[in-house]
């Protein structure tokens, strides 16, 4: 997620910018003050930065819960993470470059807080991005899904809700020890400790993981062995039938049997066919 620099050259003034660039000061303090000072701001034009200049800097500070309130939304869907790493580290998502990315690309904020941590809070934070983006891709009801195999132009890309991925072993047996010591009221435990957890989240070994989430909002996660966990990455964005078969030869399935166990996943729920 990166702010396109080319959308915002010359003097031209796009309200939505506008719009987009008053939110980040809104959330952010110094992200203000280099709107109104000269140094180089590519996502917006001279002409949008003109009109935020004009922003009384008291009209920014009316709501003082803001930051608070976003801040609650985030700890709410990554309170390991959180835990790992102290809910100030977490505060400074919203004065990064990844926030304001969001907030210009019209992106999803949870999403991009994933996408902020990285790899700091180690296996804790890709499980909790990874069950923040199969939820809200098990909420889209916008993409084409063919139920019909071999159709002309069929591609196969893994389903809607699924994540799967790899992250240091003992790292989900970590996540639940934290939740369960955060309690019945993780927020309220977060805000009462804030530094980082004192045992951090595993580091070493492997462990395969698979993220399924239902349209209902409910998730499940479990283990799966490596060679699932590598053909569902490998279609995380559609491939021809042809392309996945290869793939999973190259993860130990026999040549003669590739097509059939495609076929399995799709009727497991796990592969979709989209046209």
């Amino acid at each position: 997620m990166s702010v396109q620099p080319e959308q915002s050259q010359g003097s031209g003034v796009d309200p939505r910018r506008v719009q987009q660039g008053l939110v980040c000061m809104l959330f952010d303090p110094s992200y203000a003050k280099a709107v109104r000072a000269r140094g180089p701001l590519p996502e917006l034009s001279e002409g949008e930065r003109a009109l935020l200049r004009e922003v009384d800097p008291r009209a920014l500070a009316t709501d003082a819960m803001r930051r608070a309130r976003a801040l609650q939304v985030i700890l709410d869907e990554y309170p390991t993470s959180a835990a790992a790493l102290g809910v100030d580290a977490v505060d400074r998502f919203f004065s990064s470059p990844v926030f304001r990315a969001c907030v210009f690309e019209r992106g999803s904020m949870v999403v991009a807080f994933g996408e902020f941590l990285g790899s700091r809070a180690k296996g804790a934070g890709a499980i909790e991005a990874a069950v923040a983006r199969a939820r809200r891709a098990a909420a889209d009801s916008t993409v084409s899904v063919s139920a019909v195999p071999g159709g002309a132009g069929e591609r196969l890309v893994c389903a809607r809700g699924i994540v799967a991925l790899e992250v240091p072993a003992g790292s989900l047996a970590w996540i639940e020890g934290v939740r369960a010591k955060l309690g019945d009221e993780p927020l309220r435990a977060l805000a009462r400790r804030r530094k980082p957890w004192p045992k951090p989240p595993p580091r070493r070994g492997r462990e395969q993981l698979l993220v399924e989430a239902k349209a209902d909002g409910s998730v499940d996660i479990g283990g799966a062995s490596a060679s699932l966990v590598g053909l569902l990455r490998a279609a995380e964005q559609p491939l021809s039938r042809a392309e996945l078969c290869a793939v999973a030869v190259r993860l130990g399935a026999d040549a003669s049997e590739a097509g059939e166990l495609l076929d399995d996943l799709c009727g497991e729920g796990l592969l979709e066919r989209r046209t």
